[in-house]
């Protein structure tokens, strides 16, 4: 793999681990989660538009139908009703973006040990990169845990972290499409890079810190890296 140079002129060599967020990353599952959130809704009596369910995707499911107007006794039961219904129909409707598969399969060959840290429940996580045959790329793949204990992305990272016996490190790298991927792996101490394909925005994904931005997945392999600042 290539050194990757930022506008400065210093280069950030290849990682030694990359952790790679799912929903808007390497999966496209707008359609299965947008399905679910209106299945939900429908269920609870509510409603909301398109592009506020699309903006949606991404954060913890407490934040998400919080923003929807769910009163804070009811979220719970909100994200079991939408965990319902992804199990039913959304988990099967996701497609990879094109070009992730080649993307790991060159990482993977590199020797870099690659990992997921989703906010989705690790076994939607699980089942779904597996369908996709991704899974076999993977050393670790964390997500919200079944009971819902773990749920936080900063906690989510950290699991990915101690299965590699790892602490956070410049030397490891986050990719994700939302402020969240960024903001809890800057508080681990890691390099994140901002990936424009999926949910989030260039100005969120600045705005918040990212590293650097890659406008697709083949920039992610070296020198056709791009770091965009205002």
């Amino acid at each position: 793999m290539a050194a990757l140079s930022d506008k400065d002129g210093g280069v950030h060599f290849a990682p030694r681990h990359v952790i790679f967020d799912l929903d808007g990353t390497l999966l496209d599952s707008s359609e299965g989660i947008v399905n679910s959130f209106r299945a939900t809704l429908d269920e609870l009596g509510m409603g909301a538009d398109e592009d506020q369910l699309r903006h949606l995707i991404g954060p913890p499911l407490w934040h998400s139908f919080r923003v929807l107007g769910v009163e804070a006794p009811f979220v719970d039961e909100a994200v079991a009703l939408y965990r319902r219904h992804y199990a039913a129909f959304g988990v099967f409707e996701a497609t990879v973006y094109p070009g992730i598969h080649e993307v790991l399969q060159e990482m993977h060959a590199t020797g870099i040990a690659l990992g997921v840290a989703t906010a989705k429940r690790v076994d939607f996580a699980t089942q779904m990169l597996g369908a996709h045959h991704l899974a076999e790329y993977f050393d670790i793949i964390a997500g919200a845990s079944v009971d819902l204990v773990v749920s936080e992305k900063y906690d989510i990272i950290d699991e990915a972290l101690r299965h590699w016996g790892e602490k956070g490190s410049s030397a490891i790298w986050m990719i994700g499409d939302r402020r969240y991927d960024v903001e809890a792996a800057k508080r681990h101490g890691l390099t994140t890079i901002g990936v424009t394909w999926g949910f989030g925005s260039d100005t969120e994904l600045l705005e918040c810190g990212a590293d650097a931005l890659a406008r697709v997945p083949r920039d992610l392999l070296g020198p056709a890296w791009r770091e965009e600042q205002e």
